[in-house]
């Protein structure tokens, strides 16, 4: 009885492996275009953001965080004179609660363009790996190349490596299910 089982688990495990495995595995599209994406809760990410997509010539900027932290960003961007005058090249994404639903709804927005390019994804330094390791699975699972760009800011805490794990775990659960592990419904805190 247990030799079929375990027959079955065996011609089910290449096929199970190879689709978690997918978001490394996946060629990237050939597009060319550029993404800046920064998380909003501190200013100075915001600041770093603005200065590599000032570098990158028709890149687009997307400023991702609630609608509290937007209007506290656009606030600090504003009095130091930075939000740019040219708003086309300019998106505020505001859904998420945090880091994997603020990355998988920059995936679902940029499923829109099919043709696919570069993401660089501004944040802390002690932020970075997990979010490139969220965007790994999101992102990369649909063709886009990420990258990451350090933003020097005042909260370097080292994160928790189980962090990382769950998030990549969640982040798994969204591709197969399209939920992402949060309560439904969500309530931002």
């Amino acid at each position: 009885m247990r030799r079929p089982l375990l027959l079955c688990l065996l011609l089910g495990l290449p096929p199970a492996l190879g689709w978690l495995a997918w978001p490394w595995l996946a060629p990237p599209k050939p597009g060319e275009q550029e993404v800046v994406t920064v998380f909003v809760e501190d200013p100075w990410r915001s600041n770093t953001a603005l200065n590599v997509w000032q570098a990158r010539p028709g890149s687009l900027l997307i400023f991702q965080g609630r609608d509290s932290s937007q209007v506290v960003n656009d606030y600090h961007l504003s009095r130091r004179h930075l939000l740019p005058p040219d708003s086309a090249r300019l998106v505020r994404l505001t859904p998420g609660c945090d880091t994997v639903e603020q990355l998988t709804a920059l995936t679902k927005w940029l499923e829109r363009s099919p043709e696919g390019g570069r993401v660089t994804l501004v944040t802390s330094q002690a932020h970075l790996s997990r979010s490139l390791a969220i965007a790994r699975i999101t992102l990369a699972s649909r063709g886009w190349r990420v990258e990451g760009q350090i933003a020097p800011t005042g909260d370097n805490r080292p994160e928790a490596p189980w962090r990382t794990l769950r998030d990549q775990l969640r982040s798994q659960l969204w591709r197969a299910t399209g939920w992402s592990g949060r309560p439904i419904p969500a309530i931002c805190s």
